[in-house]
């Protein structure tokens, strides 16, 4: 079982209560948020926030892992409804 005091903080990644990692990302310039999903496991959480990232704001957006960043053919192209599946 994951030590959650253990994990660093990822951007755009929450705890919930009952022990599930979520995932959302706000659109550019909007307050409006997508959601990614819920999680076992932080670093999933965080890697679904990335290829979101890379979607919206694309290869040189900030990841929360920059020494692996997300090659997503066609991903800037994609709308909010497909980032999110």
């Amino acid at each position: 079982m994951e030590q959650h005091d253990e994990y660093p903080k990822y951007k755009g990644v929450r705890l919930r209560k009952w022990g599930k990692w979520v995932s959302e990302i706000r659109l550019p310039n909007s307050r409006e948020r997508i959601w990614l999903g819920s999680y076992d496991m932080a670093e999933k959480a965080a890697r679904a926030f990335d290829a979101a990232q890379f979607c919206l704001r694309g290869p040189h957006a900030r990841f929360n892992f920059p020494e692996s960043p997300p090659d997503i053919p066609g991903g800037q192209s994609l709308s909010p409804h497909e980032i999110q599946e």
